[in-house]
């Protein structure tokens, strides 16, 4: 939970008058959840509770290496920049089509709400 939480403040959205504000919910959670998990396990079989804790270990495990060894985040964000310069390729016929399509059906959609 805390390396989800990590990788939703980066992407932070503002809060809403009369929202709570999630940050500090999420932050409770973190430390709640194993809890609620502890009790809510504990009336069934000890090998579902080993499946889960094992499952989560390699889980953790296997996130740690692609977020550190595997997913070069510099190279991504270079790569990102890189096509936002490049000149929007020509749309297909095909593409084309389905642009006019939507167009259409949100054309009719306001002649509709307008007639309401």
């Amino acid at each position: 939970m805390k390396m989800n939480q990590s990788q939703q403040m980066n992407m932070q959205t503002p809060t809403q008058e009369g929202m709570p504000d999630m940050g500090k919910l999420m932050k409770w959670m973190i430390y709640f959840s194993p809890l609620m998990m502890l009790f809510f396990f504990n009336n069934y079989a000890s090998s579902l509770s080993l499946y889960y804790f094992t499952s989560n270990l390699l889980t953790i495990a296997i996130m740690f290496v692609i977020k550190n060894y595997v997913i070069d985040e510099k190279k991504i964000i270079a790569q990102i920049e890189e096509n936002k310069k490049r000149p929007e390729k020509k749309k297909s016929k095909f593409r084309q089509r389905l642009d006019d399509a939507m167009k259409q059906a949100q054309e009719q959609q306001a002649k509709q709400q307008k007639r309401k």
